[in-house]
């Protein structure tokens, strides 16, 4: 007997992926999804790419609200003998710091691990046959698996 395992985030295709895979036939005594908690603190990051990101950027707001004061501070710097080169820089940056602040009091109000689902969750999928395994396998690697494990012999019967 194979045990095919797959590690998962908690979302819909996670659900799909264990529906297609009882259409298959699996028997849902042959199905064990174990929810595993995160140990892991994520500290939030200000600066993101487009590979790393915890969805909770700060970038944005800064940009706007820089963008807004900068606008600003030119239009009324072509009134004021400062001038607008000068009045739109001191403009950007008032709007930048104004962003970060009301960015970091949003982010300390909605912090993303308090309303989504963390950790992971491990789906266990008893296989009779290789084919069974390989099958289990390409399920959930279509529907974005993190990890996938496989142990047991095809036909050894003991221990699982």
């Amino acid at each position: 007997m194979m045990v095919v395992y797959g590690l998962f985030k908690p979302s819909l295709s996670m659900e799909l992926a264990i529906e297609i895979i009882r259409e298959k036939g699996f028997k849902d005594d042959s199905l064990l999804v174990v929810a595993m908690d995160s140990c892991e603190l994520q500290k939030q990051k200000v600066l993101d790419s487009m590979y790393s990101s915890d969805g909770m950027s700060l970038v944005d707001g800064i940009a706007i609200s820089a963008t807004v004061g900068m606008l600003l501070g030119v239009i009324y710097g072509s009134e004021l003998p400062m001038g607008p080169v000068a009045l739109g820089l001191i403009g950007m940056l008032a709007g930048g710091g104004t962003g970060y602040l009301i960015d970091k009091k949003i982010a300390k109000k909605n912090r993303p691990g308090a309303k989504s689902p963390g950790g992971f969750l491990l789906l266990a999928v008893q296989c009779l046959d290789e084919a069974e395994a390989v099958e289990a396998k390409r399920i959930m690697a279509d529907h974005h698996c993190s990890a996938i494990g496989l142990s047991g012999q095809p036909g050894n019967t003991e221990g699982v």
